[in-house]
């Protein structure tokens, strides 16, 4: 509902505000991100089906959405052409895609909410034992938050760092390759659990850790080439696509379901504070 509404805000020039639409879209975008989450694990719960296939369901979760961001991308590049006319096209598209989700979770079967209910009333205290309590959820916790926080000052930083000092640089085909780096790091997460893998569970994430933060720290300590700082990003974007699906396989295993939404919600808000304070500095 909320993208529909941005959608329906930017598609006419009069009702359009920067910072409104801004806020609703990223208030959209960090609901989705738990709600869709939480919402696949309990269909494999009512399904019966194994964690096994839960597991694979989180790295095809972001590949997929890796192929869905370079696909809108170029959806929205054919739909630019007709910026000028009253109705935008990009942001109509996106209202109507807004629409067809809503249409599709309205015809999944309802889930009874009495025992909601119940976990609404002790809520707070189970968040405090299960999160704040325990050592390897608020680690979990922690591990999120510096991925948010990496991810966002990425975001903020990547084109000026790539045409610093007046480079020309195509920008808009350096940006796909970031979104096909990270489809090929949640592609290689299957190779990296289970009983033939070649590491244990937590060393592969601690590897793709220790990648992500060695990629920024070149770019971070001396000037670099275009190319150079191309390779080094697509490093980086490989290894959040290892992170991201890996973090929602540990949140299945130590975090009960009830409070993935609390967990998650509490690990934006301290990846997102720091990047916040910077920015009205």
């Amino acid at each position: 509902m909320l993208q529909l509404a941005v959608g329906a805000l930017k598609s006419f020039s009069g009702l359009r505000c920067a910072w409104v639409n801004n806020f609703i879209l990223a208030l959209a975008s960090s609901m989705f991100s738990f709600c869709f989450e939480t919402w696949i694990v309990l269909e494999h719960e009512k399904q019966g089906q194994n964690q096994d296939s839960l597991f694979d369901t989180f790295w095809l979760m972001t590949f997929f959405e890796s192929i869905s961001l370079v696909g809108s991308q170029g959806i929205t590049n054919l739909l630019l052409d007709d910026d000028n006319k009253g109705i935008l096209l990009p942001y109509t598209f996106a209202a109507l895609v807004s629409v067809i989700g809503i249409l599709y979770i309205r015809k999944a079967p309802s889930i009874s909410t009495a025992h909601h209910a119940s976990v609404i009333g002790s809520y707070q205290k189970s968040f405090f034992a299960h999160v704040l309590r325990d050592k390897r959820v608020l680690i979990l916790v922690l591990a999120q938050a510096s991925v948010q926080f990496s991810v966002s000052a990425f975001w903020f930083l990547w084109a000026p760092t790539i045409v610093a000092d007046g480079r020309d640089a195509p920008l808009s085909l350096i940006y796909p390759c970031f979104l096909v780096s990270r489809m090929l790091g949640s592609a290689a997460v299957p190779w990296f659990y289970g009983a033939m893998a070649p590491f244990q569970n937590e060393d592969s994430l601690t590897t793709a850790y220790i990648a992500a933060g060695l990629a920024l720290s070149v770019v971070a300590y001396d000037y670099q080439e275009i190319g150079t700082l191309v390779i080094l990003f697509c490093i980086f974007h490989a290894s959040v696509g290892f992170i991201l699906p890996s973090l929602a396989r540990f949140r299945t295993m130590y975090l009960p379901n009830e409070l993935r939404g609390g967990m998650m919600s509490f690990s934006l808000a301290l990846g997102n504070a720091p990047m916040f304070i910077f920015l009205i500095q």
